[in-house]
């Protein structure tokens, strides 16, 4: 398979993972009424973002190691 098309994939994969994420996240605070959902955001979003970071620099090993 070409490298440009895994790439693509790859791409779309992510984008929708961040958009079903967010989407998920904004479902769950409309249906929670209690004020404990949004307690601690940050430490919530630092968690995901690193999940992100940690996902997105292996997706880049990986490329590096194939396009050699």
């Amino acid at each position: 398979m070409n490298t440009n098309v895994l790439l693509i994939l790859t791409l779309i994969v992510m984008v929708s993972a961040v958009v079903i994420t967010l989407k998920v996240g904004s479902t769950l605070a409309k249906k929670e009424d209690t004020s404990t959902y949004s307690l601690n955001r940050g430490r919530k979003w630092g968690r995901l973002l690193s999940l992100y970071v940690v996902v997105i620099i292996g997706v880049l090993i990986i490329f590096l190691n194939v396009m050699k």
